[in-house]
């Protein structure tokens, strides 16, 4: 648990019960924040490349590490298309094709609905706090903000798309401001851009997310969290094949 004192006008976290200097405490703690234990979302995404802008609306439901289910809920071109992960499994329903389709492993990495989100990003088939070993490195400013920022290192068992990531983490509340994501000869690929921090259901999530692919600038993906909420109940069905296609 984690609370903030402010001290000669400078806010900074403190562990109750964990030692804050700790950068796994730190992940642990902004992963429960962010992730909970289920969580159903309303999410607005907004694609834009150089060529072609698009929006979707998304109902997103998660339970614990090993379920969720994504369903794009407008515009009417794409409304009904619905993404599936039990374990690590994972599945999409076309429903214009009345066609099930299988998302092998080595898709996770692969773009989700044409943004710059991937499979796994969508589905959280990761856990950074489990996943990743994590240290921290040296204090640093960006754009004149101090963040703490910790190496996330992919442990040697884990089955992880970045073996590589560097989260920027606000002192104030200890969630993460910015992920780098570095590719297996550390090069940066992308970017993830968090604000907008609100509370949910006693859960303080950053709101407003924005990837940018750092191979190409012109293209960016913006997601907002329109509403989100931590008491969602869901049914022993609902995260299943058969809910896949019937909905």
């Amino acid at each position: 648990m984690f609370r903030n004192f402010k001290l000669k006008n400078v806010v900074f976290c403190v562990a109750i019960g964990a030692n804050a200097q700790n950068a796994d405490e730190w992940s642990k703690y902004a992963e429960k924040q962010m992730r909970g234990d289920r969580s159903q979302s309303q999410i607005e995404m907004m694609i834009k490349t150089p060529n072609w802008e698009r929006t979707l609306e998304i109902e997103s439901d998660i339970e614990g590490k090993n379920l969720a289910l994504s369903t794009i809920t407008a515009p009417a071109k794409e409304k009904g298309i619905r993404t599936l992960r039990i374990d690590n499994n994972m599945w999409n329903y076309f429903p214009k094709l009345k066609r099930k389709v299988a998302v092998s492993s080595s898709m996770l990495l692969a773009s989700w609905m044409g943004s710059d989100f991937t499979n796994d990003d969508i589905l959280k088939a990761s856990s950074m706090a489990e996943d990743y070993q994590h240290k921290f490195l040296p204090d640093q400013k960006i754009a004149g903000k101090k963040y703490r920022v910790i190496e996330n290192k992919a442990k040697s068992n884990a089955k992880v798309m970045w073996p590589k990531i560097v989260t920027y983490a606000s002192p104030i509340d200890c969630l993460p401001r910015q992920y780098h994501y570095f590719d297996k000869e550390n090069k940066l690929k992308r970017v993830l851009t968090m604000d907008d921090v609100k509370t949910f259901d006693g859960h303080k999530v950053p709101t407003l997310w924005t990837m940018q692919p750092q191979d190409d600038l012109k293209k960016k993906t913006t997601i907002r969290y329109k509403t989100m909420t931590f008491k969602s109940k869901f049914g022993p069905k609902h995260f299943t094949q058969q809910n896949l296609t019937d909905f």
